[in-house]
């Protein structure tokens, strides 16, 4: 009879954590399989596991096991910033920067700190990606549609017709994001967006296009980057407009927990069928996130904007604030809140209607993705929001609530 060995839990334990680091991953595969069945569910046998696929380079199946482990306590520093790693490593570059991101909200020792710093500058500069999201579901108001049942028209007021205003439609929402990185270091980048809206007939479909190439410079945490390219949109199948943009952009750490990252964009946007509307736009963005702990972070987004046409009536100068809340929840979903509000004044008073125009917008959208049934990187999403638009021409007043299911790969 072959010879039989009597171990403790503890010295199993770190005869396996010898083995991984000595690179003997047979016989630490196969400790670990009589682990797991005598003690099911320990958590550092399958932390171990994790580990060991981790070292036989199957990064999928570590990121399953580092998951799973996050699911019953979203505090373990150590599996976090594993199953980052296994994510980056299997060029998962969302999900990575997602849970690096998260590791920002607990105690890390310096070291620890300037490697996730490292990772996430590498996440920004040097990767190739390609992120998908899809949304089938209805829409209240899809067109934007007047929520006004009379307006005056040069002092005259005028019914609208059931064709002008809000009309419910089911209807699929996509966005593709994807950046290609190339050159010396992988200073180089081309990045695509793709943001499509159809719904039956075409009274409400929105398709818009952009594309850059350019490039980025590292100094220290500071990431720089400069890209320019062409742009265009089309509504209900006809072309809306074309133009071209250049952006700067910036991003860095403020605090141990706080990052920063700030844009300039200029645009030329021509319409062809409205030339009134051809304008020169130049914006301004800034975003803080904040983590508050492995499990929850807040962000405030605020951007100012000023777009000009040659007459002043469609010329106006916009400022927008977003804040949010995001969070892992106990039972395996990931939430996301954010509230927005948006003022636009125009210019001079519209011809039309014989009065300045002033907008103001608000917005409500929520996100809940099932982040423990992904599969093949996809998870299932749930979203929902809803928008209102005051004026103080009527007929620009609009509701909007929208409801979907879809999937998606940010988590």
């Amino acid at each position: 009879m072959a010879p039989t060995v009597q171990l403790s839990r503890e010295e199993a334990i770190g005869l396996v954590t010898r083995w991984l680091v000595e690179g003997r991953l047979a016989e630490a595969e196969a400790l670990l399989q009589q682990l797991e069945q005598t003690l099911p569910g320990d958590y550092e046998a399958a932390f171990l596991s994790g580990q060991l696929a981790l070292a036989r380079k199957d990064y999928s199946a570590a990121a399953t096991i580092f998951r799973r482990l996050l699911t019953r306590d979203p505090t373990l520093l150590r599996v976090r910033l594993d199953l980052a790693r296994a994510l980056f490593l299997a060029g998962d570059y969302d999900a990575a920067r997602y849970h690096f991101e998260r590791a920002l909200g607990q105690h890390l020792p310096e070291t620890a700190r300037q490697t996730v710093y490292l990772y996430l500058q590498r996440i920004e500069t040097e990767t190739s990606w390609l992120s998908v999201t899809v949304v089938v579901g209805p829409d209240s108001n899809p067109s934007y549609a007047s929520s006004a049942e009379t307006v005056d028209i040069l002092g005259q007021p005028f019914v609208l017709s059931s064709e002008a205003q809000a009309r419910k439609a089911t209807g699929v929402t996509a966005l593709v994001q994807a950046r290609h990185s190339f050159g010396a270091e992988n200073r180089g980048l081309a990045r695509a967006y793709l943001e499509l809206r159809e719904f039956p007939g075409t009274y409400a479909d929105y398709h818009y296009a952009q594309a850059t190439v350019g490039a980025n410079s590292v100094r220290g945490n500071h990431v720089w980057t400069a890209e320019a390219g062409p742009l265009g949109a089309l509504y209900q199948d006809a072309t809306l407009y074309v133009g071209g943009l250049i952006q700067l952009g910036h991003t860095s750490p403020v605090t141990p927990r706080l990052l920063a990252s700030q844009s300039l964009t200029v645009k030329r946007l021509e319409y062809r069928d409205y030339d009134y509307l051809s304008a020169d736009e130049t914006w301004l963005a800034g975003q803080l996130r904040y983590a508050l702990s492995a499990a929850t972070g807040v962000s405030l987004a605020l951007s100012a904007g000023r777009n000009d046409t040659a007459q002043s009536e469609y010329s106006y100068d916009a400022l927008d604030g977003a804040i949010g809340f995001d969070a892992e929840l106990a039972r395996r979903f990931n939430l996301d809140v954010r509230v927005g509000y948006a003022r636009y004044r125009y210019d001079s008073p519209s011809t039309l209607f014989g009065q300045v125009r002033n907008d103001r917008l608000l917005r409500l959208d929520l996100n809940v993705v099932a982040r423990d049934w992904a599969m093949r990187g996809f998870a299932p999403l749930l979203t929902a929001g809803y928008a209102r638009n005051d004026s103080t021409i009527s007929l620009l007043d609009y509701r909007r609530h929208y409801f979907g299911l879809g999937v998606t790969r940010s988590f």
